[in-house]
């Protein structure tokens, strides 16, 4: 793996290398941000919205999921720092496991069938998508490395 940066004289060097890493972190910082907003969007825009509403009442008694629930609750967080550009893609619905993996055979304590779950399609399952998604930030990563004059070797 190597390195080739042209530069004219001695001042330029200087100037270019002192320039590169701040122009490299903003390019890649951007294209980190908008990858991780673009798999949030694909996340919520795969997930179904039900059409029934849940409400507790005397014979149901748990949580009332209300309906976009799984949609609404995707989040993209910003954990960037001076040295990194970090962003977390999180579904935070409480229910976003049984969607994404289905559920066994559920029953009651007195033994009444609850039925299963299956799991989702993975067209609409949140890691698929993230690893598409990741799979174009990092080209276009390297496309900004190589721009920037880096050899970038294939591992």
């Amino acid at each position: 793996m190597g390195v080739k940066i042209n530069f004219d004289g001695m001042n330029e060097l200087r100037d270019g290398l002192s320039r590169l890493p701040q122009e490299l972190a903003a390019k890649a910082a951007q294209v980190v941000e908008t990858s991780a907003e673009q798999a949030g969007q694909s996340i919520r825009s795969s997930y179904p919205i039900r059409q029934t509403n849940l409400h507790p009442g005397p014979h149901r008694k748990s949580p009332w999921y209300p309906p976009g629930n799984l949609h609404n609750r995707v989040t993209v967080s910003n954990q960037s720092s001076a040295v990194s550009a970090r962003y977390a893609v999180k579904s935070a619905a409480p229910h976003a496991h049984w969607f994404e993996n289905g559920t066994g055979r559920r029953s009651t304590q007195s033994g009444a069938n609850r039925g299963s779950m299956p799991a989702a399609p993975i067209s609409e399952r949140m890691i698929p998508i993230v690893i598409r998604v990741r799979s174009r930030m990092v080209s276009q990563l390297i496309e900004i490395v190589k721009a920037a004059g880096f050899t970038v070797g294939e591992s």
